[in-house]
C-alpha cells in the first residue's frame, strides 16, 4: 500500500517539475516558434531576462529581449526596433537551422541565416544565443546591440548604440548614437548632422573597445587588454543585488542604471556623460532653444522669431516666421535684437561660427551682431562675443550657461525691403492683362479635358501609363528604389546632407525630356522622416513662394530665376572662399558662365 501511494505522489512530482521547467525554458530548438500576443517567451534559468515579442503601447510587438522580473520589464535589445508587428506574427527556428521573423501578411526577416542552428538559448546575462549540434556559437544578440549594454557586453571598433525615438512610447531608432570609432575615441554625436561629437574619450589607439564588466564598471581597453580609459567605477555593493544596465537615452545622453533585485522601486541613475542635459547637440533641432532648471528634465521651444516644424512635437525643430535677407541693405535696420539672458550658442557647433569679438562687453557684442548683416545670432561669454550664422543649434538655458547672453535678429513683421511687396494698386492694364490670362487658362483647360476624356486619348493614356506612377503627399510622383538607383547612377554624387539624410544628384527622361533631379535620402524610412521631409517641402515651397511672390517677369522665365536663386546661394555661401567675385557673379547672371549646386548648400538651407 506504501508503494502505492509512493509513485502516484512521484508521479505528481515529476509532472509538476516537468510542466514547471517547460514554462521557464530558455531554448528554442529546430521548427518550433513563438507567436506574437500568446504570451509565451523564452526565460532565462535565472528568471531574470526573456526573450519573445515585446508588447507596444501601439498593441505592435518588437522581437526582443528584456528584463522579466521587475514590473517595467525594461526593453534592452530589438531586433526590428523599426518594423513592429502584428499579432500572429512568429519567430521560428526553421528546419534549415535560420531564425525567422514571419509576419502575417506571409513576408519573413531573416534575423540569422548563417550556418545551421540547433538550438537558441535565452542566458542568464540577458544575451540570446544561437549554436549549432557541436555547441559552437554561431550569433548571439550581443552582437548587434541597440541601445543599451548589459554585464559582459562590449563595443568593438565600427559599433554603434542607436538611442530610441522617443523612450518606451517609441523604441525605433532615434537622432543620437554612441559610437565606438575605428580610430579608438568614443563618441557621442547627433548623427543627422555633422557632428564631431558632443562628449568624447579622446582616446586615439588601434582596436580600442568599450567594455561594461561583470563588476559594472565601464572602460576602454586596447588591442593588448590594457584600460587605456576609465569611464565608470562600480559604486554599488554587492553587485550581484542588483541589475546593471547602461543606456543611450531618447535625449542623447549615456546613462548608467541600477536596480535592486529584491526590493528595488524603478531604475536609479548612477552615472552619466553629460550632467546638463542641453549639452546634446540638436536636442531641440534647428533654430530650437533647450530650457533645464533642473538638470534633469528638458523644455524645447522655438527661438525668438521661429516657428516649429510640427507643433505637435517642437523638438523636431522650427523655421523663421518672416523670411528676409539682412544684406539687402545692411543700412536698413529691418528686424529687431532680442536679448535673452543667462542663455548662449556653445562654440564651434555645427560650422555655425562666424568668429568672435575679444574683450567686449555685452553692449559692445549687441552693436556686432547689429553691423554684421551675416550674423543671426551670438552669445556673450567671458568677455568673448560669439557670432552665428544659420542654421541656428544648440540655444540653450540651463545652470551651466548663468551669466552668459544671447542675441538674437529677429525680422521686423512688416513688409521686408529686397522681397516683394503686395500691390495695394493695380492699373487697368494690369487687372486686364489678369483678366485675359484667366479666361485663356479656362480654355485651355476646358479643351484639355475634353481631350483627355475622349474615348481614343483615353486608349493611349492607359497603354503608355508607367507602373508603380501613383502620387504621394503633395503631389509628387513615387519612384521604385531601382529607378532612383539608375537616376542617380548607384547613388554615387552626394550634394550634400540634410537634416533627414544626404542628398545625390541625378537626372530622369520625363517625356523625353531630360531633366536633372535631387534624391533626398531618409533615415531608416520611418514615418518621422517622411512627415519631416513633407514638412520641410512644404516649408521650403512657402519661402519659395514668398520670394517670387506674383512677379510676372520671374513666372514667365523660371530657369532665368533658377539661375539668379543659385548665383544668391553663392554669394551668401557660409563658407567665404568659395564665394565668388562681383566679375564672376555678373558673368552667371548674363549667363555667360555655368551656374553649379554650391557644395554643401544643402547643410545651410
Amino acid at each position: 500500500m506504501v508503494v502505492r501511494i509512493i509513485i502516484p505522489c512521484v508521479l505528481i512530482l515529476l509532472l509538476n517539475f516537468c510542466g514547471l521547467h517547460a514554462q521557464i525554458s530558455p531554448n528554442i530548438s529546430l521548427g518550433s516558434s513563438i507567436t506574437a500576443g500568446s504570451n509565451a517567451s523564452l526565460r532565462s534559468l535565472s528568471g531574470d531576462f526573456a526573450f519573445g515579442f515585446y508588447a507596444l503601447q501601439s498593441s505592435l510587438y518588437l522581437v526582443g529581449v528584456w528584463f522579466d522580473r521587475i514590473p517595467e520589464k525594461t526593453l534592452v535589445w530589438s531586433a526590428n526596433r523599426d518594423h513592429p508587428v502584428e499579432p500572429g506574427s512568429s519567430i521560428q527556428l526553421t528546419s534549415a537551422g535560420e531564425l525567422v521573423l514571419a509576419y502575417v501578411n506571409g513576408s519573413n526577416l531573416q534575423i540569422y541565416s548563417g550556418a545551421a542552428a540547433s538550438v537558441g538559448t535565452m542566458e542568464n546575462n540577458g544575451n540570446f544565443v544561437l549554436r549549432d549540434n557541436s555547441s559552437r556559437i554561431l550569433w548571439r544578440s550581443f552582437d548587434s546591440p541597440t541601445d543599451t549594454l548589459l554585464q559582459g557586453q562590449f563595443l568593438v571598433e565600427g559599433q554603434m548604440l542607436y538611442s530610441n525615438a522617443k523612450g518606451i512610447s517609441n523604441y525605433s531608432t532615434g537622432e543620437f548614437k554612441l559610437e565606438m570609432q575605428t580610430d579608438g575615441n568614443l563618441v557621442l554625436s547627433a548623427y543627422h548632422y555633422s557632428d564631431p561629437g558632443y562628449w568624447t574619450t579622446q582616446t586615439f589607439a588601434d582596436n580600442v573597445s568599450l567594455i561594461f564588466d561583470r563588476n559594472a564598471s565601464m572602460y576602454l581597453v586596447n588591442g593588448i587588454g590594457d584600460v587605456i580609459y576609465s569611464i565608470t567605477r562600480s559604486i554599488t555593493s554587492p553587485v550581484e543585488d542588483y541589475y546593471h544596465r547602461a543606456t543611450v537615452e531618447y535625449h542623447g545622453n549615456l546613462q548608467q542604471y541600477i536596480y535592486h533585485k529584491r526590493n528595488g522601486s524603478g531604475w536609479k541613475r548612477v552615472w552619466r556623460a553629460g550632467n546638463d542635459p542641453c549639452f546634446v547637440t540638436s536636442i531641440c533641432g534647428i533654430n530650437g532653444m533647450c530650457t533645464s532648471s533642473d538638470n534633469e528634465t528638458v523644455s524645447c521651444s522655438c527661438l525668438p522669431g521661429y516657428i516649429p516644424l510640427d507643433p505637435s512635437d517642437v523638438s523636431k525643430g522650427c523655421y523663421q516666421e518672416n523670411v528676409v535677407n539682412y544684406c539687402t541693405d545692411p543700412s536698413m535696420r529691418n528686424f529687431s535684437m532680442m536679448v535673452i539672458e543667462d542663455a548662449d550658442f556653445p562654440p564651434d557647433v555645427y560650422e555655425g561660427d562666424l568668429g568672435q569679438v575679444r574683450d567686449v562687453n555685452v553692449e559692445g557684442c549687441k552693436k556686432a551682431v547689429m553691423d554684421d548683416c551675416y550674423t543671426w545670432a551670438a552669445s556673450w561669454v567671458d568677455s568673448r562675443c560669439l557670432k552665428k550664422r544659420m542654421p541656428l543649434l544648440n540655444a540653450r538655458k540651463s545652470s551651466s550657461t548663468k551669466g552668459s547672453v544671447a542675441f538674437i535678429k529677429v525680422p521686423n513683421k512688416k513688409s521686408e525691403p529686397g522681397l516683394p511687396t503686395k500691390r495695394k494698386n493695380f492699373n487697368i492694364r494690369v487687372l486686364l492683362a489678369i483678366g485675359l490670362i484667366i479666361s485663356a487658362a479656362f480654355a485651355l483647360l476646358f479643351g484639355a479635358l475634353a481631350l483627355y476624356y475622349h474615348p481614343a486619348i483615353r486608349n493611349v493614356l492607359k497603354r503608355k501609363k508607367p507602373p508603380n506612377a501613383k502620387t504621394i503627399g503633395i503631389n509628387f510622383r513615387e519612384f521604385t528604389f531601382q529607378e532612383l538607383r539608375e537616376a542617380t547612377n548607384g547613388f554615387s554624387n552626394v550634394l550634400g546632407r540634410g537634416a533627414s539624410g544626404r542628398v545625390y544628384r541625378g537626372s530622369l527622361t520625363l517625356e523625353v525630356k531630360k531633366i536633372d533631379i535631387a534624391v533626398k535620402e531618409l533615415k531608416k524610412g520611418t514615418e518621422k522622416s517622411e512627415k519631416e521631409f513633407t514638412t520641410e517641402l512644404r516649408v521650403i515651397g512657402r519661402k519659395l513662394e514668398m520670394v517670387v511672390g506674383h512677379d510676372p517677369e520671374v513666372l514667365s522665365d523660371f530657369k532665368r530665376f533658377e539661375r539668379m536663386a543659385l548665383v544668391g546661394l553663392w554669394c551668401i555661401h557660409p563658407d567665404p572662399i568659395l564665394r565668388p567675385s562681383m566679375k564672376k557673379v555678373t558673368q552667371m547672371l548674363e549667363g555667360t558662365m555655368e551656374v553649379g549646386i554650391p557644395p554643401q548648400v544643402y547643410d545651410y538651407v
